[in-house]
């Protein structure tokens, strides 16, 4: 593996300051190492009083104890940036310039349209949609930008933010009707000053803990059983019905409802009155959750190597990333013979097989890492658990699946476990392109370092391999290659029968 190096970055926000820890090699590939995040508020600060210096020993605490932290964990450089709080109040410079001394960091002030610039960024390295509005909630303030073909057209901020709505316009428990319209009259007004002409009805990006938050309560409310909220989906209509929902609610009852943390809890009726004054303004096709934002952005734009590049495929660099975060490299001979398997096999497969199929022969056996013999049960929930960019989760559940092959009907009972996600299209999907891989790990092994040719006749009932540059094997076979290929007669309804062909 190449040389690594770590980094840090800290985006001190008008809710909260999170540290993230990042370990880099020369190719670009990355993993989170560690990640802290802590409540200060300063949002609180800024509606209360206008200045923050009643704050800075708490904020001090706290900044020099996260950048301590990363510099235990070995990080080399410390990016910092401050957001709406601080670029707000009338002693913001005066407040970052004391905690960048007490911590020898500097802090950058974002003004409004550099943030949106770097969640932009951040979002798009991982999210695989070509044309829309993005938006991050913060605390005090709401960034929106608009992109076509993946290139950022327009970027402004909307003064106006959970906590400070929440401060400004929300005073009783629960809040009022009178106190709910002066809410959702305030976000109006900041929205439509920032953005006065949006594109309508394209999909939305939703960045920052106000709509992770959001999701989440949706998620539990459907009875979603993917783990993940990034790239999750949801009608934006949903935002309205939770809005009356819990804008009835105190914040007693708040606390208990279930998906929506504790430390959101208050502000969880300025949130949603917010996220449906925008959702209303930019009236989108579909609100999409980004995990992925400002510090991420902060990643690509100050560590990675041309990580300001919007990429067009987030997919294979994710799948390297995994690979990365575990310490493993691809099997190279099982990923040549995967190659040719799904090329002479393509007319039985679906058109997205040959990328999926890729992936499952490169992440094939990663479950190895936590124990060797149960090893496909391990690859599964790995690849499950894991951020891979640019599929939706019904690809990645194929995509798991297919990587953990180890008969069709394991396959089936992996993703029957995830109910209306996946069909039986999906099943079959994973079971074709899971067994080639399998197939091709197995002759991998079987005849190491041989990279052959294959091509394919396929009949009514049987499927003929040519395979050149690979002697015929004795007639006392490997038994993982013999027990593989009497399954095609199961999932592709053809017996395989292969040939031979020396060079």
């Amino acid at each position: 593996m190449s040389p690594t190096s770590r980094s840090a970055v800290i985006d001190l926000g008008s809710n909260s300051v999170r540290m993230m820890v990042v370990e880099t090699d020369r190719g670009g590939a990355w993993r989170v190492i560690d990640e802290e995040r802590a409540i200060l508020r300063l949002g609180d600060a800024l509606a209360r009083r206008g200045a923050l210096a009643e704050d800075l020993a708490r904020a001090q605490y706290v900044f020099t104890a996260l950048v301590e932290r990363a510099r235990q964990m070995g990080a080399e450089r410390i990016a910092a940036v401050g957001t709406a709080a601080l670029r707000g109040a009338r002693d913001g410079a005066a407040f970052s310039a004391a905690l960048g001394r007490a911590a020898h960091v500097q802090i950058r002030i974002l003004n409004g349209v550099e943030e949106a610039q770097l969640g932009f960024l951040g979002a798009m390295h991982t999210l695989d949609v070509r044309d829309g509005n993005l938006v991050d909630v913060g605390g005090a303030s709401s960034e929106i930008s608009c992109f076509q073909g993946r290139s950022l057209r327009t970027a402004a901020s909307a003064q106006v933010g959970a906590v400070t709505l929440a401060r400004g316009a929300l005073h009783g428990d629960p809040p009022s009707k009178d106190d709910l319209e002066a809410a959702k009259a305030a976000a109006d007004e900041a929205i439509r000053k920032a953005v006065p002409d949006p594109v309508q009805g394209l999909p939305l990006v939703a960045l920052g803990g106000s709509f992770r938050s959001i999701a989440k309560m949706h998620r539990v409310q459907s009875g979603y059983a993917f783990p993940s909220l990034h790239n999750y989906r949801m009608p934006p209509e949903a935002i309205a019905e939770m809005l009356q929902r819990v804008a009835r609610m105190g914040l007693r009852q708040r606390l208990l409802v279930p998906g929506l943390a504790a430390h959101r809890a208050e502000t969880a009726p300025a949130a949603l009155t917010l996220a449906q004054a925008i959702c209303e303004h930019l009236q989108p096709s579909e609100v999409i959750v980004s995990g992925t934002g400002l510090r991420e952005g902060m990643l690509f734009e100050r560590i990675l190597p041309h990580g300001e590049e919007i990429p067009d495929d987030v997919f294979r660099p994710s799948v390297r990333n995994l690979l990365f975060q575990l310490g493993e490299e691809p099997d190279q001979d099982l990923v040549a013979w995967a190659g040719q398997l799904l090329g002479a096999l393509s007319n039985l497969l679906a058109p997205d097989a040959q990328r999926l199929g890729g992936a499952a022969a490169a992440l094939r056996g990663i479950g190895r890492r936590v124990n060797f013999y149960d090893r496909h049960r391990h690859t599964f929930t790995l690849v499950t658990s894991a951020r891979i960019f640019g599929l939706s989760h019904r690809e990645q559940l194929v995509l798991a699946a297919a990587a953990a092959y180890e008969g069709p009907r394991r396959t089936r009972d992996f993703l029957l476990d995830y109910g209306p996600l996946t069909d039986r299209q999906d099943i079959l999907l994973a079971q074709r392109i899971g067994l080639i891989a399998a197939y091709a790990e197995a002759m991998a092994r079987q005849a190491p370092g041989v990279r052959p040719k294959i091509s394919a006749t396929l009949e009514a009932s049987r499927i003929e391999l040519r395979i050149e540059g690979l002697p015929k094997p004795p007639d006392i076979p490997f038994d993982e290659s013999v027990r593989l290929a009497g399954q095609f007669g199961k999932v592709y309804g053809r017996k395989l029968v292969a040939r031979y062909l020396e060079e």
